[in-house]
C-alpha cells in the first residue's frame, strides 16, 4: 500500500525557529543539529590597559559584541509549500524549496541589504512555570549557504546570519513603580537598556511627575527635574536617549542620570526601584542571549 501521509517531522515543538515569520521547521526543510553558535554567548568587546610599574593590566569593564549565530540546515524533495507529500515532481519540489530559501535569507531593501528578523522559541521554567519564551532578533544574512549535494534532490547547507545587537528580546513588558517602590523582574541573562532601539526592542520609562528613579540594585538613578515640561506624563526612551512631554515637546534639558552611561537598566533577576514621587512606568523587551 503506498504511503499517503507525509513523514514526521523531524523537530522537537520544545525549539522553534522562524526567520520573517517563516518557519525553519518544516516537513521539506529544517534545522539539523541544536548546538553550536546558536547556543553560544556573544563574546566581550573591548580590552584591558597596561600601567606602568604594574603587573598585569588593568580591567575594564566590557560589552557584547555582535555575532554570527550559524543554523545548519537541510532540504530535500518530498515536498514543498507547493506540493503535498509525496511530491508527484521531486525535482521541482527540490528546486522550489532551495528557491523560497534563498529568497527567505537573502533580504534586501531599496537602499542596500536589510535586517530580518530571526526569532527563536523554546520552553523554559520561568517563576517555577513551563513557559514557551518567544525572543527575536534582528539579524541579516552574512554568508553563502552554498549547498552541499546528496543527489539530485536534497542538500545540507548552513546559513550565518549576523547580530549587530547580539542580544534576542522577549515580548513587550509594563510595570508601573509608586513612591512606595517595588521590584521589577527581569527574566533572560541580559541587560535591558544594553542593545540598541529596533522593531524588537524598546524600553521607555514614564514620569507621572518631576522625580528620581533608582534601580538600587544596578546601582544606577535618573531623573527629570521638571524643566522645559508643559505637560506630565514625560517620556524618557532610554535606547534613544529622548525625553518627550505629553504634548510632544522635547525636555531632554531636565534630565540627568549617575551610575553608568546608560540611563537606567534592569539586571537579570530581581530589581529593587525606588522612585521619589509620583508613578514611574516602566516599559521594556527582556533581553535573551
Amino acid at each position: 500500500m503506498p504511503v499517503t501521509n507525509p513523514p514526521v517531522a523531524l523537530y522537537s515543538p520544545y525549539e522553534l525557529w522562524y526567520y520573517n515569520g517563516v518557519a525553519l521547521n518544516q516537513p521539506y526543510w529544517n534545522i539539523a543539529t541544536f548546538g553550536g553558535s546558536r547556543a553560544g554567548l556573544p563574546t566581550l568587546r573591548g580590552q584591558n590597559y597596561e600601567v606602568p610599574y604594574r603587573a598585569g593590566q588593568a580591567w575594564r569593564a566590557k560589552y557584547p559584541d555582535q555575532r554570527t549565530i550559524t543554523l545548519t540546515m537541510w532540504t530535500d524533495s518530498q515536498m514543498s509549500a507547493g506540493q503535498s507529500y509525496p511530491a508527484s515532481d521531486p525535482r521541482r519540489a527540490f528546486n522550489d524549496n532551495w528557491q523560497q530559501l534563498r529568497q527567505l535569507f537573502w533580504y534586501r531593501g531599496a537602499s542596500g541589504s536589510a535586517q530580518g528578523q530571526l526569532q527563536r522559541n523554546w520552553f523554559l521554567t520561568q517563576s517555577g512555570s513551563p513557559t514557551m519564551v518567544t525572543s527575536t532578533a534582528m539579524a541579516e544574512i552574512a554568508g553563502s549557504m552554498d549547498p552541499t549535494m546528496n543527489g539530485r534532490t536534497s542538500a545540507a547547507f548552513s546559513v550565518d546570519l549576523l547580530l549587530a545587537d547580539p542580544h534576542f528580546y522577549g515580548s513587550q513588558r509594563t510595570q508601573a513603580v509608586t513612591s512606595a517602590g517595588g521590584t521589577i523582574t527581569a527574566l533572560g541573562e541580559g541587560v535591558v537598556g544594553e542593545g540598541y532601539y529596533s522593531a524588537v526592542n524598546g524600553f521607555t520609562l514614564q514620569l507621572s511627575a518631576a522625580a528620581t528613579v533608582a534601580n538600587t540594585t544596578a546601582g544606577v538613578s535618573v531623573t527629570h527635574n521638571g524643566s522645559g515640561v508643559a505637560a506630565w506624563p514625560v517620556t524618557l526612551d532610554i535606547l534613544r536617549y529622548t525625553a518627550v512631554d505629553n504634548v510632544g515637546n522635547n525636555c531632554i534639558a531636565g534630565v540627568s542620570h549617575t551610575g553608568s552611561r546608560l540611563w537606567t537598566a534592569l539586571l537579570p533577576g530581581a530589581n529593587t526601584i525606588t522612585v521619589s514621587a509620583g508613578t514611574a512606568t516602566f516599559t521594556w523587551n527582556d533581553c535573551y542571549v
